[in-house]
């Protein structure tokens, strides 16, 4: 093994650098009890997550990769046992990451428009099975990451996401720092896995047009390459050493618009990512969020019902226009998740849009694509200029009758304003874990139980279904 990389500049030459430093150095002593809560908590939704996406057919095929292409003697794991092989922490992650983002309900970022969990969390385990890392240095890894990935992703800002899928270009910086910190590199290597991280980073929206299964490829290679960019670096691979700010860097490349470079070393160690992070109640995509809340709770306070309505404009911010504006009609259950109009006649006709209210027969319900044809998006400059530190929306709504209703939501539940309980969050973990065919109650209430005690693990081992 080589011999850990030599800074060569005095430290703090960058901002970039103050990010390495910071994030090679964090101690479980050094993070506030309630953002070890939080930790706590998204990982158990991760875990729901990715069990309910693991017979997706992208993950099926990514799974057969690993299988074919990685070793199948490795100390890390498949969230789903039933592939009867363990292999290393690339590929582990690279099946266990596309599986988390199938089922549209793992976590939000707000202001780096990004979903931390599905990439931090699938890495930090992965490594930390081969390591043998503890439940709390696990946990500290993955507040790294959702620092720098988070931090990174805001950065790049919002005219960055209209290009590409922030949550594999910032998240595979991110994977890089938690597994270096994991490995326990130095500043210096830690800030070479950050450059090699930063030079894969890729993601394009084009699949939202034709229903492919991009998405997962994002999620999964953003784990796959972070854990690479950090093995790599313990090895004495050099990555540049100003990935995010230099001329021919993430920012200048990857940003047609403005660049936000003070988040990315501002208030470290008392602005946690983590904090700023929601859950996703619905499971559809973020950016529908606001406005079916706004809707359910226009029609309990008016009493409409899904047969009263006539149409829906559904008020919002440039961003869900351009991601919601790409999928049409919604032609599978993951597309049609994509369509704010199939969306918004989900939740009217069922009351919510959960996990199991999308499904291959409401594809083709006549009520619900009717419905779908009478809601529109519309640009609200007010809203527009709030996001990405808020996600709001505005629904109105016009009655068969000729009544017309507004409702406005300012924060989505889920939000850190209006966080899940923990029984919420054990509630939605259950049914995700139902969903994804696994109804061993009492073996999900274990894994409950030592995610709400993760920090006391000696042993991450046995995550799996």
């Amino acid at each position: 093994m080589s011999q850990p990389i030599k800074s060569t500049s005095p430290p703090g030459d960058t901002r970039t650098e103050r990010l390495a430093k910071w994030a090679s150095s964090l101690q479980y002593k050094d993070i506030p009890e309630d953002v070890v809560q939080k930790t706590k908590d998204f990982f158990l939704d991760w875990l729901g997550c990715t069990i309910a996406g693991r017979h997706h057919p992208a993950v099926s095929a990514i799974a057969q990769f690993a299988r074919q292409m990685g070793p199948s003697n490795g100390k890390s794991e498949l969230v789903d046992g039933s592939l009867k092989f363990t292999t290393s922490p690339a590929f582990a992650s690279l099946v266990n990451g596309a599986s988390s983002h199938v089922v549209e309900q793992d976590d939000l970022h707000n202001r780096s428009i990004m979903h931390p969990a599905t990439v931090i969390y699938p890495a930090a385990l992965a490594v930390a099975q081969e390591v043998g890392a503890t439940g709390e240095e696990f946990i500290t890894a993955c507040v790294v990451g959702y620092e720098v990935g988070c931090r990174v992703g805001e950065y790049l800002g919002k005219s960055h996401y209209e290009r590409f899928h922030s949550t594999a270009t910032g998240g595979v910086i991110g994977v890089a720092a938690a597994a270096a910190h994991l490995l326990k590199l130095n500043a210096a290597a830690t800030l070479s896995a950050i450059g090699t991280a930063g030079t894969q980073a890729a993601g394009l929206w084009q699949f939202l047009l034709d229903a492919t299964h991009s998405k997962q490829v994002h999620t999964g290679k953003a784990c796959f390459d972070g854990i690479f960019a950090a093995y790599s670096a313990r090895d004495g691979l050099l990555g540049p050493r100003d990935i995010l700010e230099g001329p021919r860097a993430m920012g200048i490349a990857l940003v047609p618009g403005e660049t936000f470079p003070e988040a990315i070393d501002q208030n470290l160690g008392s602005d946690w990512a983590i904090l700023s992070s929601s859950f996703k109640w619905h499971a559809s995509c973020r950016h529908t969020h606001p406005s079916v809340d706004a809707l359910l709770s226009l029609m309990e306070k008016n009493n409409v019902a899904f047969d009263d309505i006539e149409s829906v404009v559904a008020r919002t911010y440039q961003a869900a226009l351009n991601v919601l504006g790409l999928s049409g009609a919604g032609e599978t259950v993951h597309q049609s998740k994509f369509s704010m109009g199939f969306v918004l006649a989900v939740a009217a006709k069922k009351g919510q849009a959960m996990i199991t209210d999308f499904t291959e027969e409401d594809l083709v319900d006549a009520s619900l694509r009717e419905f779908q044809k009478r809601v529109t998006m519309e640009l609200d400059e007010e809203i527009e200029s709030r996001f990405p530190k808020q996600w709001q929306g505005i629904v109105i709504v016009t009655c068969k009758s000729g009544e017309k209703f507004t409702e406005s939501a300012e924060f989505a539940k889920g939000d850190p304003e209006l966080p899940l309980t923990k029984e919420e969050i054990e509630k939605k973990t259950k049914a995700l874990a139902t969903y994804g065919g696994f109804t061993d109650v009492a073996h999900v209430n274990q894994l409950i139980e030592r995610a709400w005690n993760l920090e006391r693990e000696t042993n991450l081992k046995g995550f799996i279904f």
